[in-house]
């Protein structure tokens, strides 16, 4: 809702409510304009949603997860691991159970995998890949697949105060931009990964790592697929900040590093 040049967003989880507002005054205005209607209970400035932490500096605004994190270590028993700098060790090479035996997906490395997406989806993109690509094993597994789930354990121990941090964007004329890449060439098949991050204010706002629902016959279609998959969600981008009436007033920048996709995007000539 916006007055004059203020503005006031309300987002809603469950039954827990965020107020964000340009102004003190409009808060105030708005958590009264709430409790008019509906019992409220004002737990004053947000500490943590839904297991993130958040935290609030004078032009800045700070999400992370650590305690999250030092609960699965705890229970994993990996809490004092021996933390390691690479969420994959380079000399494992990762492969699908030869026997081709399909285990309960409700085992305890499934549980992991889904608490440690829910860790990759809100505040740690840099282990988005390494987590998909260790979930496509949840249903045949081996203790390759379960060490190296462990071996990442090991890399959060270092890093669990790793946060996303974002600043004052107010009167600049683009919001957001993203990258863009694709892997081409998968050893357990022929289908490639996307990946992308849109950042906004310093920080990433939203990304993605999957394989590519097609099979590309060379890098130039896997990166153009790849584009293709961002410019959807800068789509969606683009619409949800016109909701907001924050409409960009540029173009969106999409940075992409193969230029045979590049040219693709510019000329349709070169389709074929």
């Amino acid at each position: 809702m916006w007055e004059g040049n203020d503005f006031v967003i309300v987002t809603i989880w469950v039954d827990d409510l965020l107020l964000f507002a340009t102004t003190d005054e409009l808060i105030e205005r708005t958590k009264a304009n709430l409790e008019a209607r509906w019992k409220l209970t004002d737990l004053g400035k947000p500490v943590k949603v839904i297991g993130i932490e958040i935290t609030l500096g004078d032009h800045s605004i700070m999400i992370s997860q650590c305690r999250y994190l030092e609960y699965i270590l705890q229970k994993e028993g990996m809490d004092r691991a021996n933390p390691v700098g690479m969420l994959l060790d380079l000399k494992v090479k990762l492969e699908p159970n030869s026997d081709e035996s399909t285990s309960d997906r409700s085992n305890s490395y499934a549980q992991l995998i889904g608490e440690l997406q829910f860790i990759a989806n809100a505040t740690r993109p840099d282990i988005t890949y390494v987590i998909s690509r260790l979930s496509s094993y949840t249903g045949n597994l081996t203790m390759q697949h379960v060490s190296a789930l462990k071996h990442v354990l090991r890399y959060l121990s270092g890093t669990k105060s790793y946060s996303i941090t974002y600043g004052d964007v107010l009167g600049h004329p683009n919001y957001f931009h993203g990258y863009v890449d694709a892997s081409f060439g998968n050893a357990n098949g022929c289908k490639l990964t996307t990946g992308y991050v849109f950042k906004m204010a310093g920080g990433a706002i939203t990304w993605y790592s999957k394989k590519q629902s097609v099979t590309a016959l060379s890098s130039t279609e896997a990166e153009y697929i790849a584009l293709s998959e961002a410019a959807q969600e800068v789509c969606w981008l683009q619409n949800l900040f016109s909701k907001l009436e924050f409409t960009q007033r540029l173009l969106t920048t999409i940075l992409g590093n193969n230029k045979g996709s590049i040219t693709i995007t510019k000329n349709p000539q070169f389709h074929k």
